[in-house]
């Protein structure tokens, strides 16, 4: 009786049989093979022999499709996203408050290409990667819940 772990259908996907000889694996009968003449040849007339099943073209390749059909989906949405971030950037102008990624919130006196100077205090003014700036929203405050 075979073991679940190692059957033939599991193993299709790798398409590598277990070694004759390996522990744990139980061995299936040999098929009789056809008579051969004393060239090799077999008398059948097919001259190369198939051993094991064949499988198609697709099963091969359905481990990278499943990959893609993962991964194109998740580039398409940051992509999108970088072009949202991108414009929020473009948009923004002197005197705008501003947050940075790593949680600054401030006002921004100039920006360019590269960098960006925001004012985050009174006489306090850094310079930041512009990447890292976009406008600051404010949270939306929720109605207070009356308890009567």
């Amino acid at each position: 009786m075979a073991s679940p772990l190692l059957s033939d259908s599991l193993l299709l996907a790798q398409n590598v049989q277990p070694k004759a000889g390996t522990p744990g694996v139980a061995q299936e009968p040999a098929a009789p093979s056809p008579v051969t003449g004393l060239t090799g040849v077999s008398s059948a007339g097919g001259g190369s022999s198939s051993s094991g099943a064949s499988s198609s073209p697709l099963a091969g390749m359905m481990p990278i499709l499943m990959m893609l059909v993962i991964f194109i989906p998740f580039f398409l949405l940051m992509n999108r996203r970088q072009k949202k971030e991108q414009h929020a950037r473009a948009s923004l102008k002197k005197g705008d408050r501003v947050m940075t990624t790593s949680g600054l919130i401030g006002e921004l006196v100039e920006i360019d290409e590269r960098v960006a100077k925001v004012k985050i205090a009174e006489g306090v003014k850094v310079l930041i990667v512009a990447n890292t700036v976009s406008p600051f929203v404010e949270p939306a405050k929720e109605p207070a819940k009356s308890t009567t």
